[in-house]
């Protein structure tokens, strides 16, 4: 469990307004409007805009309406959503942060001040292009194996039944993961843990202070005394940490779920690839008995 550490100071949460696409975006910030795309951004100030409207089926558009010399019509700029309910939510921030203006004042042109500033796409890592590059490799193996099977070597069809069972290896392989994270995160608490006591805050919450005086808060719907003990690691308080000092059932569970889950994985891997291998008389089916 990951207890939240208290802090005096109050954060407002900024409201941004997702586009319809990926990566596309609008926000405020320290008075400046910002459109986020993926290749650039466009910053426009909130003193250059003259009016917000909101527009389109279901009010999911807004229209952003800058200011502009007399008799000439302002440059505006459309935002689409898919919710209308946070585009009403964005234009009335933006609304509230809109200077007042008189009808007889003399207007700038808005769009001088509007900047574009490209954005420098991130470089892929090696994890994400290996991810990649083993799912295409999937993908077409089993399109293959497919193929194969239409064009009358009915073996592949078997090919493929295991290859997609073996598929099941990929989810399963969480479990390993979530065992191995749950039985060394007991022994972490077991071995460097410090035990201190912890007091009900609210319904399901307890707060505790570690060695470096803050009071941090840690959520446990299991219990219901006033008064527990809490078993945290001072290396690593806002993540390690649980209401007791019993560790032994937690490390024994968590090892039993990674040694399951790896053991199915590997029944898995072994199914997957013993179908191609046997399409390929690389491996004899009379083996397998």
């Amino acid at each position: 469990m990951a207890p939240d550490a208290s802090t005096a100071s109050e954060v407002t949460s900024s409201v941004i307004l997702p586009g319809r696409r990926r990566g596309v975006a609008t926000r405020l910030e320290q008075g400046v409007l910002i459109m986020e795309s993926r290749a650039f951004e466009r910053r426009i100030p909130v003193a250059a805009i003259e009016r917000v409207e909101i527009t389109g089926a279901k009010g999911r558009s807004l229209v952003l309406v800058l200011t502009a010399p007399e008799k000439t019509h302002g440059e505006s700029w459309k935002v689409d959503s898919r919710s209308a309910p946070a585009v009403r939510a964005f234009a009335d921030a933006l609304r509230m942060l809109l200077p007042v203006r008189d009808a007889g004042e003399v207007r700038t042109d808005g769009a001088l001040l509007v900047t574009r500033v490209p954005l420098e796409k991130p470089a892929i890592g090696w994890r994400r292009a290996a991810l990649r590059l083993s799912v295409s490799l999937y993908l077409l193996a089993a399109a293959a194996m497919l193929m194969t099977g239409l064009l009358g070597a009915y073996g592949w069809y078997a090919a493929l039944a295991c290859w997609l069972i073996g598929s099941l290896a990929i989810p399963i392989r969480h479990g390993v993961s979530a065992g191995w994270d749950m039985a060394r995160e007991a022994w972490r608490l077991r071995t460097s843990g410090v035990l201190v006591e912890g007091r009900k805050s609210y319904y399901g919450s307890y707060e505790f202070t570690d060695l470096d005086g803050r009071i941090r808060s840690l959520r446990d719907s299991y219990e219901s005394e006033e008064r527990v003990r809490v078993l945290y690691d001072p290396a690593d308080p806002q993540q390690t940490a649980q209401v007791g000092h019993r560790t032994a059932g937690t490390l024994a569970f968590g090892g039993l779920v990674c040694l399951l889950s790896l053991a199915m994985v590997i029944a898995l891997a072994a199914i997957g690839l013993a179908g191609p291998l046997a399409a390929l008389r690389v491996l004899s089916v009379d083996a397998l008995y």
